[in-house]
């Protein structure tokens, strides 16, 4: 039965990889990052890119094409079904690199995305193609002098830090999954375990060192002459640079274990699930020690070959006597399975099934759809159920693997920072929800109808709010208002700063800011 809790980590892997004022006056011309397409080599040659780059890069890096051992690994993704088009992958050795390699495809009209491991979900990145800019080998973690904080490179993933700070007696805020790229979890925010103590990811950035478009490095933060740069690099950064480099907040590692219980309930508690979890929660009020709440509706054939069972797991910083007291009312809901332990941060990663190792870091092809809640509308998550069940039933081929996820972080820390102060638009959106299938050769569209009502089942459920999606979890086809925040002012900052930064738009990839002439 533990098993079935690897597959709860799953949604926690939408994740992406790396990526203001008043709005100027409009030209007689349109601006370029409004032109379309710059012009790109069709064809790239690898001893071309070998003969004209390799020569000047550190020692280390690599450049090379489909043809290489190394390639399937270097150009993995979570979701196998949004592929980018990548010809030629350079995986640079050294953070200077990486503005060179930017430098060389700027001169040749050649496009270029950054990888770190790969879990963007969205579908924007299939309009990709050109050379990728692989970070795998920036991997240091380093504590500075005072352990205030740590530089982490940009191919850092969750594991990795987390084992690398645990083990020299700190923690951060961190994504919850353990092979998602750590920095490209904060450019979108970054939920987490930590949250409720410290914040998102981003709330955590103290330096960014950064490419820009032109190839520049430079370095941003909150007081710098980039102070307006650093502001959207915390909610929207996929748009604006490439980050070689973070330096984040640390913290004392004071608490030793994480306690967790995990629950698999039938059908029949749905509605004392969900008004139990709506009396633990609030709005907004998760105990800040209880850094996660994650659940899934999903047809397991050793429980129930037809219909769905409800999986959910708890993770409360501390021991099982404090955490069982804040679960006294899950415990009372019969169960069919249920298991707790007390484990060390890195091992919870593991009993949470969103290690590395867990399958839930597998890659397959997905389609889906996600929506952000304050609550839970219980009349709509039965008819989500209820969705799902007769999906199931229709779609046998198609949907017995499809799944409704649920993610619930305490955000205590996160909501005493001033909204305004970062481009991330959704700290009063508490709750994360979204579906996922795989695809099936020849069904696609069925699966973008069924993932639409599932979106629309929950936007229903909350009638007076705006939809809204949070961008590491956004599959493409959101309107930039529901990633980037409805507030106008946002989004005149944001393409301000666009304008400035990234006047090409070059970093379009990824759920973009500003979209290409006829893309939606």
């Amino acid at each position: 039965m533990n098993s079935l809790f690897s597959i709860v980590a799953c949604g926690l892997l939408l994740l992406a990889t790396l990526g203001t004022a008043a709005p100027t006056a409009v030209p007689q011309h349109p601006p370029p990052y409004l032109q379309g397409t710059p012009l790109t080599r069709r064809d790239l040659s690898v001893d071309q890119v070998q003969r004209e780059l390799g020569a000047l890069l550190s020692e280390g890096s690599l450049i090379f094409g489909p043809s290489n051992p190394a390639w399937d690994t270097a150009t993995e993704r979570w979701n196998s079904y949004a592929m980018p088009d990548i010809q030629i992958v350079v995986q640079v050795n050294q953070e200077e690199d990486v503005s060179t390699v930017v430098k060389y495809c700027n001169d040749n009209s050649i496009e270029f995305l950054a990888y770190a491991r790969g879990h963007g979900f969205t579908s924007t990145l299939t309009r990709f193609r050109g050379i990728e800019i692989n970070l795998a080998r920036l991997n240091k973690v380093t504590i500075q002098t005072g352990g205030k904080s740590a530089v982490i490179q940009g191919g850092s993933y969750g594991d990795l830090v987390i084992g690398a700070l645990w083990d020299a007696g700190y923690v951060a805020a961190t994504g919850s999954s353990g092979c998602v790229g750590f920095a490209g979890v904060g450019l979108g925010g970054g939920f987490g375990r930590y949250q409720g103590q410290y914040g998102l990811v981003s709330d955590n950035f103290v330096n960014l060192n950064v490419i820009l478009a032109d190839g520049s490095a430079i370095q941003v933060n909150e007081t710098g002459s980039h102070s307006d740069l650093f502001w959207a690099m915390k909610g929207a950064g996929h748009n604006f640079a490439i980050v070689t480099s973070v330096e984040v907040r640390i913290y004392p590692r004071n608490i030793e274990t994480w306690h967790y219980h995990n629950y698999i309930w039938t059908q029949g508690q749905l509605e004392t699930v969900f008004e139990t979890l709506n009396r633990f929660q609030g709005v907004g009020q998760i105990p800040p020690l209880m850094g996660t709440n994650f659940g899934q509706f999903s047809v397991e054939p050793s429980t129930n070959e037809t219909d769905p069972v409800i999986n959910w797991t708890f993770a409360y910083a501390g021991p099982a006597e404090e955490a069982e007291e804040l679960l006294v009312e899950f415990n009372r809901i019969d169960a069919i399975y249920s298991s707790q332990g007390d484990v060390s941060y890195p091992d919870l990663l593991v009993a949470q099934g969103t290690a590395s190792s867990s399958s839930s870091c597998a890659p397959a092809p997905i389609l889906g759809s996600t929506a952000n809640l304050q609550t839970y509308n219980v009349t709509a998550q039965r008819e989500v159920y209820e969705l799902l069940r007769e999906s199931t039933k229709l779609y046998p081929d198609l949907t017995a693997n499809a799944r409704v996820f649920y993610e619930g972080y305490s955000s205590a820390a996160t909501q005493k920072i001033d909204p305004a102060s970062s481009a991330y638009a959704h700290r009063d959106e508490y709750l994360v929800v979204f579906f996922t299938a795989p695809v099936v050769a020849g069904e696609e569209d069925l699966v973008r109808q069924l993932s639409r009502e599932f979106r629309a089942l929950w936007n229903a459920g909350q009638p007076g709010r705006l939809p809204t999606a949070y961008v590491n979890h956004a599959v493409g086809d959101e309107p930039v208002e529901w990633m980037y925040g409805h507030e106008p002012w946002r989004l005149e900052r944001l393409r301000a700063l666009k304008a400035k930064y990234d006047p090409s738009n070059r970093f379009r990839f990824y759920n973009p800011i500003i979209r290409d002439a006829g893309t939606t």
